[in-house]
Formats: structure tokens, C-alpha cells, sequence
């Protein structure tokens, strides 16, 4: 309570602390409010639950079981009518509702950040009220990106030694698509795809894990040795190393986005026009088309290159907690979270790239904030602080489309100016003519680089409609490359069966008849070359740009020595 306290002192506001009942326990704030707050009561030993105070914060925030405001006139009783109220429910490890937290203050004051201030103090207390349950219990932070964890966004689960879950706060519950009463006593292979002493090998270290809903995470498991308010120090510094690793990617240059595909062979051209005039630039595209891909590739051939690259996935945090992620907040708000408080991604992206991925996912709220930020070029910190002049390339991207937001009203139409410098598409996967040879290049980076696509597999990646796009190809290949003999092709059985059902039978392997002893040299080699380009060909079930680079040479040189047989 002290902390956020000292995000909004000298604003004429109290911070309330309430049991379950809505019966206030604990206030502090400002005397001069203090005083104006005792005239309606709004003071230990008082109730405010609804029976007693009609519609008001605490008592609403109780009974519906969710973070709200009331402002205003849409207090019941009139004399409560010059407040502004925020306040959210706290609930114990189990989930039962233990009290509120509220933040009332002169309505004609309110800002807008405030209920957000309350719900990760709110988050915090019971991370803290979980830590001290289960002192014992195996710690799991993990979001869906893996920049996220170490922050109010991170998920915690609280896990027993046989990797059953014990608690897991409400970001948990948002990112596994799963309540808090379901979760519990779950074991973690009943969430994740592999198994509990698996993945707590490495201690401290991010491991990948897919849930049995499709939901992939980056994670950090650790069993953290307490003693009394060390609390999970030790842990946090463990996890400082392996979280920086974890956001290293390896580098692309917008050459490798494609390998001859003419439809993104245009985009690169495109962006490459543009990319250091400092124009803001949207990518469009389904799902998984590589739209990160191309943001990271125009961070590194820019002129910022020396600077961060920082992603905000917009649809990966919780309405609560995204403004803080962006804008940060200040020094001492959020004890035992960070102390030292949050720099916020629009300020960390200063002198590099900020890449905001699923802006058409942003509340409209917020958008109203980003516009302020992209025209004055100013970020202002939750809970006061001096504004910060910060410059950055801008990019965005969307699987949705922004027009017809804006006509439904999902999305601000000024905002879309701003954004949209250049707009440019991806297009999805079966619309490339370069799926293959993406394959392949994703093979050798995957690590099955002494790994071959066998015929039958060929066929299947080149048919199939890829609906996840890049994405799913590699999540594809990644399976293949762990069910496949090392040294040996990756074969058809290794595909998913939806693969397995469309691919087409090669044609037979052409032998390569002996060369006849009365031929003359240059009729020997002749013959040698037309048997090696007909083995490629069959080998590569009649694709010729894939037959091309089995054989070393340019397709059109293929295809003019097919020409000259006539």
C-alpha cells in the first residue's frame, strides 16, 4: 500500500485496504482528502460493501468479482458523488476472494492509468501472498514471448516437486487460456507437451513448451532455496542471463525472407526504398506469414541497427497491464516486482526500432495515448515523472483489417494515418512459389541441416495450404527433425497426417545406364549430364527450381539443356 501510495501522493487520494466483506482495514493518503473522505466514511472500520453503500468501487468490485471504476454521479448515495473510485478484488492462492484494493480520490483529479496502478499492485500482493503459502514450491515464470517474462506480464505457477500446480496468478490464467480452479492440481503434463522432470533439467533456463491447446511459451523453471525475505532473489538473478539470451535472435537481412518468390521479392524492394527516411511503416499479412521476420531484417539493415529492436506483441498482454508495458512507470510502485520500476518499451526502443506486433489488437483507450506519443515524440511515465523525448523507428503489424476496424470503430482512424507511411502485404505461404526452398532453408537452421526432404515429403510441402503460414511449417519441421534417423531423409511418416494425406507418389528413380565404351568423350559426358539431370528431375517429383539447385545450376540453365535434347 505504501508504494502505490507514493505513485499518487499530493494528488488528493487514499489508498484502501479491505477484507473480503468490503469492511475498509487499513487507509493512507493525503491528510487534506483524509479529512474529506471522513465526512462519507470512507475510513477504517467502516463497511462499504453494496447493502451498505449502493453502488460504489469496493463493494461493486466484490460482488461482480472484477477491477472497475465508478466515477462520479455513478456513486448510489449523492454525497459520495465527488469521488472517483478504482478498485479491484485480491484473492488468496486458492482463488476465494480474501479482499479489495482501492485507490477513491477527487473525481475532477482522476487519471486514467490509476485502475491499472491497482491491478498490478493488486497482482503483486498476491504473488506475494502465493510465495509465502508455498516457501518450498518450484517457481514457473513463462509468457508467450519470452521478452515478457521478468515483467508484470509474466505468468507464475507455483508447482509441487511432482510438477503439480499449487497457484498461478491471473497472467498465468490469461496465457494458458485456463482459470485458476481448473489449474490447480493440474499435473504438467496435462498442460504441456512434454514432461515435468524434462523440462526442469536446466534450472533457471528458458525452455520451450506447447500446451495441449496450441499455446507455445517460453518458460523458466527453478526451485528457489528461501530463507525469509530473500524471498526469490537468488532466482531473478539466475534468471537476468538466461532471459537477455532468450531475446537474442539470430540476425536477418531482408535478402533471406525469400528464396525467388516474386510476390515478397516486391515487398523487399519496396521497403528497401524507404527504410532510413524514418517513416513509419504497417505490415499486413495472415498469421505466421513472417511479419516479425521482416521487422527484425529492417531493424538490421537501417541505420538504428546499432540500437535495441524491442517487440510488443498487443494481443500477448492483458488489457491491465499493456499500458504500463508501454509507457513504464516509475521507482518504488510495485514492491518486490520492480523496485527500481519500469522503463517501459516505448523508452527502451529509444535510437532503435519498436515493432508493436497486432496494433489492430491495441484498446482503443490506448491508441488514444500512442497517438499523443507519435506526434509529440514525448512518453510520460504511470504515476508522474518528467516526460522523456524518445525517437524510434516505427513498425506495425496486423493480421486484421485496420478498415474496417475503423468503420466498426474498433480502431482510431487518425492513429491509422500515423501508422500507415507504408503499407505493405505478405502473402501467406501457398501463394509463394518458393515454399520449398523456405523449407529447406528452415531445415538447415533447425539443426537438420545433414537432413534431406525425401520425395514424398517434397510433394506434401509443396501441396499442402500451410494455414499457420512460416509458423507452422517450422513447428512442422522441428517435429520431423526429432522423429527422423539423423543422416537420413525426412521422410513422409514424419509429416503431420494432414501432410501425409495429400502428398503425391514420386516417379521411379531413373537408373543411370552405363555409358557405352564407343562413345567419344564429349558424347560420354553428354550422356552423363542428361542421366544426372533426369535423376534430379525424378528425384524432385518434376519440380525443375528444385531439380535446378540439386544440380548446382540456374533454373533457365535447366531448362535450356532440356531444350537442347529436342
Amino acid at each position: 500500500m505504501a508504494s502505490l501510495y507514493e505513485q499518487i501522493r499530493n494528488t488528493r487520494c487514499l489508498v484502501v485496504l479491505t477484507d473480503a466483506s468490503g469492511l475498509i482495514l487499513h487507509s493512507l493518503g493525503d491528510d487534506d482528502f483524509i479529512e474529506k473522505a471522513q465526512r462519507v466514511a470512507l475510513q477504517p472500520g467502516v463497511s462499504w460493501d453494496e447493502r451498505s453503500k449502493g453502488t460504489n468501487a469496493i463493494g461493486t468490485a466484490l460482488i461482480e468479482n472484477r477491477a472497475l471504476e465508478v466515477c462520479g454521479s455513478e456513486h448510489y448515495f449523492r454525497a459520495n458523488a465527488f469521488l472517483t473510485c478504482s478498485a479491484t478484488p485480491i484473492r488468496a492462492p486458492q482463488g476465494e476472494t480474501i479482499g479489495a484494493l482501492d485507490v477513491s480520490g477527487d473525481y475532477r483529479g482522476h487519471q486514467s492509468h490509476t485502475l491499472a496502478l491497482v491491478k498490478m499492485t493488486a497482482q503483486t500482493i498476491e504473488n506475494h501472498l502465493s510465495f509465502e503459502a508455498y516457501p518450498g514450491a518450484i517457481e514457473m515464470r513463462f509468457h508467450t514471448r519470452a521478452e515478457f517474462i521478468g515483467t508484470l506480464c509474466e505468468g507464475l505457477a507455483l508447482l509441487d516437486p511432482q510438477g503439480r500446480v499449487l497457484s498461478a496468478n491471473r497472467s498465468a490464467e490469461f496465457q494458458l487460456g485456463l482459470p485458476l480452479q481448473r489449474l490447480i492440481g493440474m499435473a504438467f503434463e496435462d498442460i504441456f507437451d512434454r514432461r515435468f522432470m524434462q523440462a526442469l533439467a536446466h534450472p533457471a533456463r528458458t525452455v520451450d513448451l506447447l500446451t495441449h491447446h496450441g499455446v507455445r511459451v517460453v518458460a523458466m523453471i527453478a526451485a528457489p532455496n528461501r530463507s525469509g525475505s530473500n524471498g526469490s532473489r537468488q532466482l531473478r538473478q539466475a534468471q537476468r542471463p538466461a532471459r537477455e539470451s532468450a531475446v537474442k535472435v539470430a540476425q536477418r537481412c531482408l535478402a533471406d525472407l525469400h528464396a525467388g518468390d516474386e510476390g515478397v521479392s516486391r515487398v523487399v524492394a519496396t521497403v528497401r526504398k524507404v527504410i532510413d527516411h524514418d517513416l513509419p511503416i504497417l505490415i499486413q499479412g495472415e498469421t505466421g506469414t513472417g511479419k516479425e521476420w521482416l521487422a527484425r531484417a529492417i531493424h538490421e539493415e537501417s541505420s538504428r541497427r546499432g540500437g535495441p529492436f524491442v517487440a510488443v506483441n498487443c494481443s500477448a498482454i492483458p488489457e491491465s497491464l499493456i499500458e504500463s508495458e508501454l509507457f513504464g512507470y516509475e521507482n518504488g510502485a510495485f514492491t518486490g516486482a520492480r523496485r527500481e520500476g519500469c522503463t517501459g518499451h516505448l523508452r527502451a526502443a529509444n535510437g532503435g526500432t519498436l515493432f508493436l506486433d497486432e496494433i489492430g489488437d491495441m484498446p482503443l483507450a490506448l491508441q488514444a495515448r500512442l497517438l499523443r506519443v507519435l506526434q509529440d515524440r514525448v512518453v510520460v511515465p504511470l504515476g508522474g515523472g518528467e516526460p522523456v523525448n524518445v525517437d524510434f523507428q516505427l513498425v506495425c503489424a496486423t493480421h486484421r483489417p485496420l478498415d474496417r476496424l475503423i468503420s466498426e470503430g474498433g480502431f482510431r482512424q487518425d492513429l491509422y494515418y500515423r501508422l500507415a507511411g507504408l503499407t505493405v502485404a505478405l502473402p501467406p505461404l501457398r501463394q509463394r512459389s518458393d515454399s520449398l526452398a523456405i523449407a529447406e532453408g528452415m531445415l538447415r537452421e533447425l539443426g537438420g541441416g545433414r537432413l534431406s526432404l525425401s520425395c514424398e515429403a517434397q510433394s506434401a510441402i509443396r501441396s499442402y495450404g500451410w494455414p499457420g503460414n512460416l509458423r507452422q511449417l517450422s513447428n512442422t519441421l522441428r517435429t520431423a527433425i526429432a522423429l527422423a534417423t539423423p543422416g537420413q531423409s525426412i521422410e513422409l511418416e514424419h509429416l503431420p497426417p494432414d501432410l501425409r494425406a495429400i502428398a503425391q507418389p514420386c516417379a521411379p528413380v531413373i537408373e543411370v545406364p552405363a555409358a557405352p565404351k564407343q562413345d567419344s568423350a564429349p558424347a560420354s559426358l553428354r550422356h552423363l549430364e542428361r542421366a544426372a539431370i533426369d535423376r534430379a528431375i525424378a528425384d524432385c517429383g518434376g519440380n525443375m527450381a528444385a531439380a535446378a539447385r540439386q544440380l548446382g545450376i540456374g533454373r533457365a540453365t535447366l531448362y535450356r539443356k532440356l531444350q537442347g535434347r529436342a
